[in-house]
């Protein structure tokens, strides 16, 4: 696509700068605008302004998924220019309110992660870090709500997509007639998306079983007619099912390697698979590898590899 420009803003999380496309169509449309921060305002600023363009231009702002790495600035590019918002429906309510869905998700999960295992207080923590980046993220209403099939006309048609598992309601936007898609975190050049746990959408007591879902997913964006990817970070995806199928290897590699070691140690509790996956794991790291961990777990429930009990509300998986 001629009209699209990719802007680099900087975040402050490890994962490093954060892809925003900007199109120069009839309208002005910007995706992923960055997080909350002064230093991404001032390089979507500049990088506008470099196109002829100022932040209250913009006409639409486009969002993949409710991270606050990708929508935590879009409120304040709303409020600059009255931009249309548009994401998909699955991420309206986090997107409305992200820090009462932090606390519902720190409510359910301290005493989720306490039944895998996890010590109490090591639990406590590891719901409680993430507080200190909520900052970076300002509530946004969502003017118009996707569902999957949708078409986005910015002077150029884009479809959403629906590719639930890093996060509910992400969304690809295709353009089938060049073909090339853009991303998001559901498919990146350099690293694996870890499909995080959160509560359900529309609910506060269920969990998301996200890695199944993710992996559905990766099926999903493999039949859409799209070869290439321009993902949320780092470089272009040359070869967009190449990179998806990579993906899909990995996380079989990772299951099975986990049911081998459920099998040579005995039941385990997915903390204490965890610990011998990941031995020298920080505090900052525990939820990020449990919901790893446990997308692993129900993937081998799914496949009736393994037989699930519960002693002293504490579960644990043996293989069967």
């Amino acid at each position: 696509m001629d009209a699209v420009q990719t802007l680099e803003i900087p975040t402050p999380f490890d994962v490093g700068r954060v892809n925003c496309y900007v199109f120069a169509t009839d309208e002005l449309t910007v995706l992923d605008p960055g997080p909350s921060t002064e230093a991404a305002y001032e390089e979507l600023e500049a990088g506008l302004n470099a196109q002829g363009f100022a932040v209250a231009d913009v006409d639409r702002v486009l969002i993949t998924h409710p991270h606050m790495d990708h929508f935590g600035l879009a409120a304040r590019v709303v409020e600059a220019s009255d931009a249309r918002t548009v994401a998909h429906r699955d991420a309206t309510r986090p997107l409305a309110d992200p820090i009462a869905h932090f606390d519902r998700e720190r409510t359910f999960f301290k005493p989720f992660l306490t039944t895998m295992g996890v010590p109490e207080q090591i639990a406590e923590t590891a719901v409680t870090l993430p507080e200190a980046y909520t900052e970076y993220q300002e509530p946004l209403a969502v003017d118009r709500e996707l569902t999957d099939g949708e078409t986005v006309d910015i002077g150029v048609d884009l479809t959403a997509v629906h590719t639930p598992g890093h996060a509910p309601g992400s969304v690809c936007f295709v353009r089938e007639t060049e073909p090339i898609a853009f991303t998001g975190d559901h498919v990146l050049q350099h690293i694996s998306p870890n499909p995080l746990l959160t509560v359900a959408p529309g609910t506060d007591d269920e969990r998301t079983r996200s890695l199944p879902t993710y992996l559905d997913s990766l099926h999903t964006i493999q039949a859409v007619d799209a070869e290439v990817g321009h993902g949320g970070h780092g470089e272009m995806i040359s070869d967009l099912n190449g990179r998806a199928e990579e993906i899909l290897d990995h996380h079989h590699r990772r299951k099975n390697r986990i049911a081998d070691l459920i099998g040579e140690t005995g039941p385990m509790t997915a903390y204490e698979v965890m610990q011998e996956l990941f031995p020298d794991l920080p505090a900052t790291e525990v939820f990020p590898g449990m919901s790893e961990v446990i997308g692993h777990l129900d993937l081998l429930e799914d496949e009736d590899r393994v037989a699930i009990s519960e002693a002293d509300g504490i579960r644990q998986y043996a293989l069967r």
